[in-house]
């Protein structure tokens, strides 16, 4: 009850105080200049910012016609794609992640400035690109201004708001897949509805042998892929935005038996099926946000549900059920003040409060037998004050230098955590088009209760898992010089006790584990605006992200450093517009890759990910898109773990858009 109390009371004060994270009015204007919020919780130039960071517009967004969020991380430069489910699905909780620097399980997913994870995870292929007003990418440790999961980088996705453009969208596509959505509005209200389906079934993972089945060859597939998403936003007057997002994911996910081998002495045939699951997401987002002056305040509350079922084993004609129920809930506030102290110097302070809470529920079979027996319930607060200073010497050098206390109270257990992290930062400005800088920040993440406790059948406890801590090193160079913006970073990252799962193919249980995390890497990118007509964007990212074996089927190998996830990245783009007429394409290439394993971490073939993208404008009210994804119909594959999943082969939508 305390703490409750301390939580309110902390909401309270927020309110009272009143303020805002980041939503799309608080950009304000610099001209052409790029302009970006996250990076130290104020507008700053992309430019004088001292951080590896990527900004994509609305404007780029629609050229890319990409249909998610994710679809858009994917193909940026120091962004490892890492996919479970086709078409961007999860698989209950197994959720596709992105993968800044190498570091998985890092990054930090924010919407419009506040927290949409739950337990670590998120759900980027439920957030319409057609809904984001821009998505800025923070890459390198964001801890000391946003908490523990920023290990990484940090991710803000900020929506669309008063557009003042109603439009209604209709397509359709192979494979079974459409689309249908409308988005309208008037004064400062907007509401939007989109849904899409992608039907028709293809395997997605490579075969594998499964004694169960009697020595039989099993290959998933997947079906009946849908996606909804009803979203609602506006302003109760010039200081309060308000923001409402309800998104739902389902889809089918099939085993068949696809070849016998010899010995084979069961009854089933080829084409068989073997094991079938229905997986559903839903997510529920609402923030108030508050602006005034230099004051901000964001009070949030984020709910999500995940619930899979089917057969497990439809051999045994009995049929053997799974089934698996849990609720995750978020809620809290932030608030920040900025202070101007003189000329050359400003300080940022602020406080949050947040309640965590992970439920697992009953779970019974198709006919109502008890499946497991036993409701679990784990929460926390999440309490946290930090502050920045940055102050000016001269015209030319500027020094920011940040600091965050993190602790928690009313665990389960009392397994308490408390952390102190702070940062620093140092820019030089060459001259008006060119900027030097360096970083150091000390980064934490603490362990969510699904790491530490059993969420699934394939589940190992490991409720002393430690948080994971560590330091990240940057110094890079930014140039706006006409129709270019270079950037290049160098960077290293070391992590002590890093979380990462732990899987042994023999008895089928994953375990949660603290083992040490390096990286160090260059990154280097270009864009180039040519003009009305042509534009480009290439990059390439050298890394060599590691990780400690401490499987016990790596004896030989324990406790020295493996190989983990991509260390060659080259990823590009190239724009052309002509009178009503674009069209967009843009590839990233993965190779020189490694996959997790009971024994030792195994090279696996490079990824090549295409989007090609065409948009025909034949009057004001009317636009035509036709979107193609893996153009060249590879079959890569996008996971990083023991399993082998695929990306969708070619797959095509054609929408018509009317405006009005």
């Amino acid at each position: 009850m305390k703490e409750k109390k301390y939580l309110s009371a902390a909401i309270a004060l927020a309110i009272m105080a009143a303020g805002s994270s980041v939503f799309a009015a608080d950009v304000v204007d610099f001209g052409d200049e790029e302009v970006i919020v996250t990076a130290t919780r104020t507008e700053k130039k992309d430019v004088d910012v001292p951080a590896g960071t990527e900004i994509v517009t609305a404007d780029k967004i629609k050229e890319m016609g990409v249909r998610s969020a994710m679809d858009v991380l994917k193909q940026l430069n120091g962004i490892q794609y890492d996919c479970i489910g086709n078409a961007n699905s999860n698989m209950g909780t197994m959720t596709n992640d992105v993968i800044i620097r190498g570091y998985k399980d890092g990054t930090l997913i924010l919407i419009n400035g506040t927290p949409m994870e739950y337990r670590g995870k998120y759900d980027l292929g439920s957030i319409d690109a057609r809904n984001i007003e821009r998505i800025e990418v923070i890459k390198g440790n964001g801890s000391t201004l946003y908490g523990s999961d920023a290990i990484g980088g940090v991710v803000n996705i900020i929506l669309k708001k008063n557009t003042q453009e109603n439009t209604v969208t209709v397509g359709f596509g192979n494979r079974e897949g459409y689309n249908y959505g409308v988005n309208v509005g008037s004064g400062n209200w907007r509401v939007g509805y989109y849904k899409s389906m992608l039907g028709k079934s293809f395997d997605q993972c490579t075969p594998n042998i499964n004694k169960d089945a009697k020595n039989a060859e099993l290959r998933y597939y997947t079906r009946d892929l849908s996606k909804e998403n009803f979203n609602i936003s506006g302003s109760l007057n010039d200081k309060w935005d308000i923001y409402y997002n309800f998104s739902e994911n389902m889809g089918y996910y099939d085993r068949y038996i696809t070849a016998t081998l010899p010995g084979y002495t069961g009854k089933a045939k080829v084409g068989d099926l073997y094991q079938t699951r229905r997986y559903d997401t839903t997510n529920h987002n609402f923030q108030a946000v508050f602006h005034d002056k230099d004051w901000k305040v964001s009070i949030f509350n984020n709910l999500n549900f995940i619930e899979s079922r089917g057969v497990t084993n439809k051999l045994n004609y009995a049929g053997t059920p799974y089934h698996t129920r849990e609720k995750n809930v978020s809620y809290g506030a932030d608030v920040q003040k900025k202070w101007y102290l003189n000329n050359s110097t400003n300080l940022i302070a602020g406080i949050s409060g947040q309640r965590e809470i992970y439920n697992a529920y009953i779970t019974t079979d198709t006919k109502k037998n008890i499946i497991s027996s036993k409701n679990s319930s784990f929460g926390r607060n999440v309490w946290a004050a930090f502050t920045q200073i940055e102050h000016q010497f001269d015209a030319k050098n500027t020094a920011t230098f940040g600091a965050r206390e993190t602790w928690t109270t009313g665990a389960y257990r009392d397994q308490n955590y408390n952390n102190f992290s702070m940062s620093g930062s140092w820019l030089h400005k060459m001259n008006e088009e060119n900027n030097l800088y360096l970083s150091i920040a000390q980064s934490f993440k603490m362990p969510t209760y699904s790491e530490m406790n059993k969420n699934t059948d394939f589940a190992i406890p490991n409720p002393d898992l430690k948080p994971a801590k560590g330091i990240n090193y940057e110094i890079g160079w930014k140039q706006n010089h006409g129709s270019h913006t270079w950037k290049a970073a160098l960077f290293h990252i070391d992590v002590e006790d890093n979380i990462t799962a732990s899987w042994d193919t023999k008895k089928k249980y994953y375990q949660y584990t603290n083992v040490d995390f390096r990286n160090t890497g260059i990154e280097l990118s270009c864009k180039i605006d040519g003009g009305d007509k042509w534009s480009y964007n290439y990059g390439i990212t050298w890394q060599h992200p590691q990780s400690k074996s401490d499987n016990a089927k790596k004896l030989q190998m324990r406790n020295q450093w493996e190989n983990v996830y991509g260390r060659l990245q080259l990823d590009g783009g190239i724009g052309y517009k002509y009178k009503k007429f674009k069209t967009n394409l843009n590839f990233t290439y993965m190779c020189s890759r490694y996959q997790s394993q009971s024994g030792p971490n195994e090279a696996v073939k490079p990824y090549l990910l295409s989007n090609w993208n065409f948009i025909y404008t034949p009057d004001e009210h009317s636009e035509f898109n036709l979107n193609i994804e893996n153009v060249l119909n590879r079959r890569d594959r996008t996971s990083n773990s023991s399993s082998d999943y695929f990306c969708a082969p070619t797959t095509f939508m054609l929408n018509y858009t009317y405006k009005f």
